[in-house]
């Protein structure tokens, strides 16, 4: 499942030899994907019924990424695995809280105004995305295409029922996932290399892969080093039904 902004392409550099071996969707709000309705648990619970029974190991990026956790959350012992790529549990602080939904409110609002491209501009500004500068033009054009390519809305929709700020926080749960579970981050990415190490401190059997000089989107700076990671899980996946967590 792909981050904010982004859609089901965005795993093509990097799954594209082993397409079969994985189901790429659109994410409410996103590519071809309906807007989402209801809250962050009506996503979560109405992708999970929409997810083939034979689904089972969940692999999100950042937006994907807490979606993931999200069914962890609701379905614990759906899903044998799971790898969460440069993703948030969820807040635990009130005021942080607070913080995210005036940030993402005036996120929306932007979108609301001022329309698609304004907000491209001002997304792709973000200190967030800052390792980004060293790629290639051309992948950083492709990546703008996709997003002008979103509905404004539809970015807008997303943000209102499944932003960080209205995500319940899935720490808990994630303690006792009795899954296996993998966290991959990039080194540069300081405050959520911080959070990845949180998680493992919290539930130390986490398998933790951190890229190095790697920032917050991996699927677009290393798609070859991701891709060795994501099929090496794959490749355990019969081990991990039979227990066992490489």
């Amino acid at each position: 499942m792909h981050g904010f902004t982004g859609d089901k392409q965005d795993w093509l550099a990097c799954l594209s030899e082993r397409s079969n071996d994985w189901l790429a969707i659109d994410l409410p709000g996103h590519g071809e994907a309906e807007d989402p309705t209801g809250d962050f648990t009506s996503v979560v619970r109405a992708l999970l019924s929409a997810l083939p029974p034979s689904i089972h190991q969940l692999v999100g990026y950042s937006l994907g990424g807490r979606i993931a956790l999200g069914m962890l959350a609701q379905a614990p012992m759906r899903f044998s695995g799971a790898t969460i790529i440069s993703a948030h549990p969820g807040l635990t602080d009130p005021a942080q809280r607070a913080a995210r939904l005036r940030q993402d409110a005036r996120w929306t609002t932007l979108l609301e105004t001022q329309g698609i491209a304004a907000f491209v501009a001002a997304w792709e500004s973000q200190a967030l995305f800052a390792t980004q500068s060293r790629l290639a033009p051309q992948v950083l054009a492709q990546q703008r295409r996709r997003r002008l390519g979103q509905r404004a809305s539809g970015l807008a929709a997303s943000l209102s029922a499944t932003g960080l700020g209205v995500m319940p926080s899935t720490w808990s749960e994630l303690r006792a996932y009795p899954g296996c579970l993998r966290w991959i981050v990039g080194g540069a990415d300081a405050k959520f290399l911080a959070i990845a190490r949180q998680v493992v401190e919290m539930r130390p059997e986490t398998a933790l892969h951190v890229l190095p000089e790697i920032g917050h989107n991996p699927l677009l700076e290393c798609p070859a080093d991701l891709a060795g990671l994501l099929c090496a899980a794959h490749a355990e996946s019969v081990r991990v039904l039979d227990g066992e967590c490489g």
